[in-house]
């Protein structure tokens, strides 16, 4: 698999926002809700940067399903 200076961005810009954003984050992050509007589960603050890696693995499926 080659890696190219593109690839390094979709992974790194959104990890370092979301690593940024930590201390203006609620200690909870909700993220899914019912239809009747409640909370489902949260996210801990401390593993939002995971949400940063989400743009890389669609980028990357996305590329191996057009080649």
């Amino acid at each position: 698999m080659k890696i190219n200076i593109k690839d390094i961005l979709i992974l790194i810009i959104p990890v370092v926002i979301s690593i940024l954003l930590i201390p203006v984050l609620p200690d909870k992050i909700p993220m899914q809700w019912s239809l009747n509007g409640t909370v489902n589960w949260y996210l801990d603050k401390k593993f939002s940067f995971i949400i940063g890696i989400f743009p890389f693995v669609v980028y990357e499926l996305i590329k191996l399903r057009h080649k």
